[in-house]
């Protein structure tokens, strides 16, 4: 009887199957071997069409290419569907071929990146919340998986280096080639390699459905520039195999006499040029990053928190730093840690897993500022007219703890008369906006007696998604100044409409809120001994938005 009924189950399931066209089903390509960022076309067939609205057939993108991709239980925030055991890197529904509401058959062009494993697509039904796979298709590999990538610079702590961090498959036989533009000598160094596994994470989804093997991060330091003077070429290299050449121009020392060109954005993820789906889309972010490229050359860029929004999907960093490595490669990127890269319930201020258990781990493997501690993320520097301090917003900041007693520390030491300009940082904002009005953020109000007390120019936050400039300001009340051209208040700017979805304005800002848009964007500054010009792009056009300008005497008074 058992058996029986057995073999009846399995025939009633076939013939479920079968009534979707699985028997039938394929799913092909035109190539089994491509380049990092080449252009896969893809047919499928034999699925029978649900209607013109049908979300049950999709089309995925797995790495490892034989991933077990059954089906899983809605897993919690962060994380997002399809409910697969191991995540797509990205998928899109057959319906984006309109010849499938027809035919049952279609196609679609993906452009894959070299993520150091070979790929597959694997044709589903049921729908991203309950996948089933109907067909996987032949793996395809990269000719190219030996090459060194997402390459970024960093600032240290001295302008006679620069940092240059980079990813590749193998953890050893990594190094670093420069030279001097102009020059034929070329030297060498060897970097400093490491990997993560899962359980140097906290939680999930980044230690189960996210995870995959992140390769070697090598970073190494070039030393002995002429600040602001050397031009240096480099190239990174793993066991003979090469990346191609970069250049940089070594970081201006701190000098007023100096002007100085900065990037700023917050709040920015990733985009698929195929225009696929993917954990948390930012169908603007690649736009963000393109107008930095291709504006005029900057000496630093600010990204400053909620970074890659990988959230433990492990596949969205490696997007997210080819990316960044357009604009990074040639102009140091200096982070701030958000909530988004690094809150993990007891581990961080905000007792939630807004980093999917990622805790900050991998973004300190990427970006690995002038700090002593990574985790910490609180740092400052000096360059050109500018001094630039880093919080850590994550962190408790309160009188007497580690973060207080630095700031506290730092901002007694600024000599005003080498860098008489202040720009502080951190990702949630002191000063905001959104649906319900205009707000100021107790937590952080700790501070604002110290923006005061040392004439911290400017303040500068991601988090909330859009643009807000405030008047001169301390404890909600707009300052004039005492006299023309001497410290008033500090002006606080919220520019986290890098590429996140837009969040909403206050419908009756208050008085100190001068500006507010909900539009994508970046933002330039502009700075020299006496003068301070920011200016707001959008991203759609490439337009001015806003601008504000700052005058002050030099030497201060």
């Amino acid at each position: 009887v058992c058996a029986l009924i057995a073999v009846v189950a399995v025939c009633v399931v076939a013939f479920g199957l079968a009534q979707r066209g699985v028997d039938a089903a394929s799913i092909r390509v035109n190539t089994t071997s491509i380049n990092s960022e080449d252009w896969v076309h893809v047919d499928f067939s034999g699925v029978k069409p649900e209607g013109l609205l049908d979300l049950d057939c999709f089309i995925g993108v797995v790495s490892p290419p034989d991933a077990n991709v059954s089906e899983v239980k809605l897993i919690l925030y962060p994380a997002s569907p399809p409910w697969t055991k191991t995540a797509l890197v990205k998928y899109q529904f057959c319906i984006a071929d309109p010849a499938y509401h027809t035919t049952g058959s279609g196609s679609y062009d993906f452009t894959l990146i070299n993520m150091r494993q070979d790929v597959a697509f694997v044709l589903f039904t049921g729908g991203i919340y309950h996948p089933k796979e109907l067909a996987r298709s032949d793996r395809i590999s990269f000719k190219d998986t030996a090459i060194p990538r997402q390459i970024v610079t960093a600032l240290t702590s001295n302008p006679e280096e620069m940092r240059v961090t980079w990813n590749s498959a193998d953890g050893d036989g990594a190094v670093l080639q420069y030279g001097f533009v102009g020059s034929e000598q070329a030297f060498t160094v060897t970097p400093s390699s490491s990997t993560y596994t899962a359980d140097d994470l906290c939680g999930n989804p980044a230690k189960t459905q996210g995870w995959r093997d992140p390769g070697y991060q090598h970073t190494a330091v070039i030393k002995g520039l002429k600040p602001g003077v050397s031009k240096v070429w480099y190239r990174c290299g793993n066991n003979g195999v090469w990346s191609k050449k970069h250049e940089f121009t070594a970081a201006k020392p701190a000098d007023p006499n100096t002007s100085l060109r900065i990037l700023a954005v917050a709040d920015v993820g990733a985009t698929e040029a195929d225009h696929c789906h993917y954990h948390w889309e930012e169908p603007d972010a690649a736009m963000t990053y393109r107008h930095m490229v291709e504006s005029e050359p900057a000496d630093v860029a600010l990204h400053i928190g909620d970074i890659a929004y990988a959230t433990g999907y492990a596949a969205k960093w490696d997007l997210f730093m080819t990316q960044a490595s357009w604009l990074g490669a040639t102009t140091p990127i200096m982070t701030a840690l958000g909530n988004h890269e690094q809150d993990w319930y007891e581990l961080t201020h905000y007792d939630r897993n807004d980093s999917g258990g990622e805790c900050g781990v991998p973004t300190t493997r990427r970006f690995i500022m002038p700090t002593s501690n990574q985790q910490n993320g609180w740092y400052s520097f000096d360059m050109g007219p500018v001094h630039f301090i880093t919080m850590n917003t994550e962190l408790e900041c309160a009188p007497g703890t580690p973060q207080h007693d630095f700031f506290l520390s730092d901002l007694q030491s600024v000599n005003r008369s080498v860098t008489p300009w202040i720009i502080f940082s951190g990702h949630r904002a002191m000063y905001y906006v959104d649906g319900k009005g205009s707000h100021i953020d107790t937590h952080f109000s700790v501070f604002e007696d110290l923006l005061k007390k040392h004439e911290v120019d400017l303040a500068l936050y991601g988090h909330y998604h859009n643009i807000v400039r405030t008047c001169p300001i301390f404890n909600g009340t707009c300052q004039e100044p005492k006299e023309d051209g001497s410290f008033d208040g500090t002006i606080h700017v919220v520019i986290g409409n890098g590429g996140m979805t837009l969040s909403e304005l206050a419908p009756k800002p208050a008085e100190w809120v001068k500006y507010q848009a909900a539009i994508y964007g970046y933002n330039t500054i502009d700075v020299n001994s006496t003068h301070l010009h920011m200016q707001f792009f959008e991203d759609r056009t490439n337009h001015l938005l806003d601008e504000l300008t700052i005058n002050r005497p030099y030497p201060r008074k």
